[in-house]
């Protein structure tokens, strides 16, 4: 069978785990989602508990895990702590202006793919957000997001689908909620998580409340004119 992830189960270090303070069980605990990211190198959607060692004392810290393959071929564990919200002035090759901090820290999302640098050297273009659970920058390379033609109900023009692969935010009005309501909303793609990224609700009116709004009018021209 093909394999769909970038690591197995098998290759995931336990031990490694163990040392951290992590049951070796959690991973059968993970939604297939969780587990399917995690296994291609993703952080993990939830915050753990693990072992730290602070100012030569022993600490259990919430933490977001990730795996990395080495080159080696090894695979290692790397912890993400919650952390001070911070923006460099640089990171990953890239001087950021005040209007990039400014976005970052109000918006949590730089609203624009940039070029980043990796640690190989290699560029490439990435979106940009902060992580909500740990406020750690989070890099998304941008071919690593497939955008849908069609997004709750309403499909997105070309100019709309443009605006977003570029990490823009986009109004997208007319949309269906679960509960078969509509509502407009600014969709944007988070790197933290991966997805598109919904703010800015409003309810819009159901096609019967507007044409009994219509009717209202008319009626109350009616009465003005007589």
């Amino acid at each position: 069978m093909e394999q769909k992830t970038r690591m197995t189960i098998d290759e995931v270090p336990f031990g490694k785990l163990e040392k951290a303070g992590i049951d070796r069980n959690f991973v059968s605990r993970m939604e297939p989602k969780e587990l399917n990211d995690f296994l291609n190198g993703f952080r993990s959607e939830k915050l753990y508990t693990v072992n730290a060692r602070i100012n030569d004392e022993e600490h259990r810290i919430p933490a977001k895990l990730r795996l990395q393959k080495e080159e080696d071929g090894s695979v290692s564990v790397k912890v993400h702590p919650i952390q001070r919200l911070s923006i460099p002035d640089e990171y990953m090759g890239h001087t950021f202006s005040k209007q990039e901090m400014s976005a970052l820290l109000n918006d949590k999302n730089l609203g624009k793919a940039i070029e980043l640098t990796n640690k190989k050297g290699a560029k490439d273009n990435y979106y940009l957000s902060i992580d909500p659970k740990t406020n750690e920058l989070v890099p998304l390379k941008t071919k690593q997001i497939q955008l849908s033609d069609k997004i709750k109900g309403v499909t997105l023009s070309a100019e709309q689908k443009d605006q977003l692969a570029a990490g823009h935010k986009v109004t997208v009005n007319g949309m269906t909620d679960k509960n078969e309501k509509k509502f407009s909303a600014s969709l944007q793609i988070d790197a933290a998580t991966r997805k598109i990224g919904f703010s800015d609700f409003k309810q819009e009116a159901s096609e019967a409340a507007k044409q009994a709004s219509k009717e209202e009018t008319k009626k109350g021209a009616k009465l003005k004119v007589s």
